[in-house]
């Protein structure tokens, strides 16, 4: 019998024929350069440089959690399995996955936008918006299947929902509390003061369980579709 040259792992950790991470990551790449030529557009032809700085640097923050999650996956791949680092590098991608989704809430700004640029921004907005969303669930997806091995079907899609909370949890925080990943590192004293005292806003909560839903069902769609691709 013909034996794998993969390990278990390898395998839980492939993708479909037509879904490679090469292809993936170009799509989300072709996606990415579309949204910041938009921007670039609407700087040069208005002056006004703020929309692509504001999405710009949030985009960047979406990407970064893949970033992670890439190296990591790819450093497994070549042996090292040590379980700091796994821990390190997912602790790492936990705290800046909320950044991905967080750019849906940029589509707050529209109210604020000029009717002669409004179909323009609007556009450019849910661009952005869409292209942090898929970069998120390709982070996520990656995770699921680095973790499945490990913990399980059961506890790793307990893991993934989690996760997902704290996302919706992580957007009030940037979103309301004004607060940043990198606060973790900077400012944990007075971000874990905030956290405690979260309680008392009401707003947390529901839109903690709010995004955390959407997110879920968003995730759980895609995890659908492509396990189903993949099969196919």
């Amino acid at each position: 019998m013909h034996q794998s040259l993969y390990s278990p792992l390898d395998r839980d950790l492939s993708l479909p024929r037509d879904a490679r991470p090469g292809k993936s990551l170009q799509a989300l790449t072709l996606l990415t350069l579309t949204a910041l030529s938009l921007v670039i557009m609407r700087g040069l032809i208005t002056g006004n440089w703020w929309f692509f700085i504001m999405l710009t640097w949030n985009l960047f923050l979406a990407w970064f959690p893949l970033g992670v999650v890439l190296v990591l996956r790819d450093l497994r791949q070549s042996g090292f399995r040590s379980k700091w680092l796994l821990s390190a590098g997912l602790a790492i991608w936990l705290a800046f996955l909320p950044n991905a989704p967080y750019i849906i809430t940029d589509l707050f700004h529209i109210k604020n936008i000029d009717n002669t640029l409004l179909w323009f921004d609007t556009m450019s907005l849910f661009l952005f918006a869409l292209t942090g969303l898929l970069v998120g669930l390709y982070s996520i997806l990656i995770v699921h299947r680095m973790i499945r091995p490990l913990f399980g079907e059961l506890l790793t899609w307990l893991l993934i929902v989690g996760s997902q909370f704290l996302s919706g949890f992580g957007i009030y925080l940037g979103r309301v509390g004004r607060w940043n990943s990198w606060d973790v590192l900077t400012r944990p004293t007075s971000l874990t003061k905030a956290i405690a005292y979260v309680y008392q806003d009401h707003l947390s909560l529901k839109l903690t369980l709010g995004y955390g839903f959407v997110l879920i069902v968003l995730y759980v769609a895609f995890y659908w579709y492509v396990e189903h691709d993949k099969r196919s």
